[in-house]
């Protein structure tokens, strides 16, 4: 087990890593930090480069954390190819991303 790995099981005992993946260049894990309270739920994306860096950012919704952790992917798939490709900072991410949902998506009414 990773160090990152079991750092995240002592700082959340009582989430659940919902995805894990290891990498060339990073290790990335979406984690709930609470899997019994699903009123105060949290979704963290954490990840580290293998060298001395960690970086967490909690969400309120899976659907916002899973399309970060894409973005991260993205990132990470483009690395090999010699291209530098960086995750901007956070900030404003999940309004971002709820844009591109009212975007793509469509609301059906039922009656």
């Amino acid at each position: 087990m990773s160090l990152l790995k079991q750092g995240i099981i002592e700082k959340y005992p009582l989430g659940d890593i919902l995805f894990e993946l290891q990498a060339d260049s990073a290790e990335v894990y979406v984690v709930t930090t609470d899997r019994d309270d699903e009123y105060f739920n949290k979704f963290v994306l954490i990840w580290g480069d293998y060298v001395a860096n960690v970086w967490e950012e909690e969400f309120d919704l899976l659907s916002v954390a899973t399309a970060r952790m894409a973005t991260l992917l993205h990132v990470l798939e483009r690395e090999p190819e010699g291209e530098i490709v960086g995750l901007r900072d956070v900030a404003g991410w999940a309004t971002t991303w709820a844009m591109i949902v009212e975007q793509n998506t469509d609301t059906i009414e039922t009656a």
